[in-house]
């Protein structure tokens, strides 16, 4: 796994790799946006993923992120999957400050075979298995781990149900990734955003 960096707004400026926190007071909401771009395609590129696997991996990392950059201590937030899907495993750790690296693993066979039948969305993909979220706040301390299962929704259903059921925190969390097509030489390059 490649180690990335992210930066945590402190001032609510947003931008590339960027995480900012946000609170609406009259709501009582909080929460934060993340949005990262040269940091996911390092990952990616590293690796040179099928599209659908590195989709899949980087919604993962954006999720780490976004839950991992709320821990107040020196620490690693951690989330894997395992599975019985084309795509049996990915993970994704954030250590604090700002730093992330991600992996996955697939059967490219299975890969290739779902894809050709129209099977490639994400909860396809993924198939039915666990989804852990692990705290590791550092040596002498023990570590945090809430499982809940992958049982066909996608990621962001499935981290709505780990609120529900295991911190029972009125949460919403929406992941958007996509290849966005940069102007420059050679008619634009292709980079990842979330």
């Amino acid at each position: 796994m490649s180690e990335q960096s992210i930066k945590l707004g402190e001032f609510g400026f947003a931008g590339d790799d960027h995480v900012v926190p946000f609170d609406v007071d009259a709501l009582d909401v909080r929460g934060r946006a993340v949005q990262v771009g040269p940091m996911l395609d390092q990952i990616l590129d590293r690796h040179a993923y099928p599209e659908p696997v590195a989709r899949l991996l980087a919604e993962v990392v954006v999720l780490t992120v976004l839950l991992g950059s709320a821990l107040k201590f020196d620490g690693k937030f951690i989330v894997q999957t395992r599975s019985d899907g084309p795509v049996d495993m990915l993970v994704a750790d954030f250590a604090t400050p700002g730093s992330v690296r991600a992996y996955a693993h697939f059967d490219d066979e299975r890969l290739q075979q779902a894809t050709a039948e129209g099977a490639d969305s994400p909860a396809a993909l993924l198939g039915t298995g666990v989804l852990a979220l692990t705290i590791d706040q550092g040596a002498y301390m023990q570590r945090y781990q809430g499982v809940v299962e992958l049982d066909g929704s996608d990621l962001e259903e499935v981290a709505r149900s780990y609120f529900r059921q295991s911190e029972q925190i009125p949460t919403d969390v929406r992941l958007g990734v996509a290849r966005i097509v940069v102007p420059g030489e050679g008619g634009g390059a292709e980079r990842w955003r979330a």
